[in-house]
């Protein structure tokens, strides 16, 4: 009789979701967020309160315990590592025409699956590499406003005063 079975479905639904949730939070840094869209609720799992950005979401899941919806970024990552192959008994879908920023849906199977640790794992890599970009982006605005307000001040300097 397998952990499953002892505890009935809804309940290892329930824990895995949990689960899921509380090994991002706890292992990957990541800031956990409740959402819907419509009558779906799921947790958004972000790299920080503030930030625009989603790594992935959480979801319930009609065949598996729940499934997690991951950036196509993750995915790739997921494969190369064999983590997720085309012969395995899991459901893996494209969901990237729902526009929420997710590429795949992956089902999880119980609380104890592997695959969480794994997804987690290529999860920290694509937040770290969005980190990264972020970072730049946010150095080269700081270098062009910097820039920007060297020419206002010579500018105005150049300026006569009307009085």
């Amino acid at each position: 009789m397998s952990n499953s079975d002892s505890i009935g479905k809804q309940e290892m639904k329930r824990l895995t979701k949990a689960k899921i949730v509380e090994d991002f939070t706890a292992k990957g840094g990541f800031v956990a967020v409740e959402r819907s869209a419509g009558a779906v609720n799921y947790v958004a799992l972000k790299p920080s309160e503030d930030s625009q950005f989603v790594i992935a979401s959480v979801y319930g899941d009609r065949r598996g315990a729940a499934s997690v919806w991951i950036k196509d970024e993750c995915f790739e990552i997921l494969k190369e590592k064999g983590a997720i192959t085309a012969v395995e008994d899991r459901n893996v879908k494209d969901v990237s025409f729902f526009k929420r920023g997710m590429d795949w849906q992956v089902e999880i199977h119980d609380n104890k699956d592997a695959l969480i640790g794994e997804i987690i794992a290529a999860s920290v890599i694509v937040r770290d590499a969005i980190l990264e970009m972020e970072a730049e982006k946010e150095s080269i605005r700081a270098e062009k406003m910097a820039q920007a307000k060297e020419r206002a001040d010579a500018m105005d300097a150049k300026r006569k005063s009307p009085f």
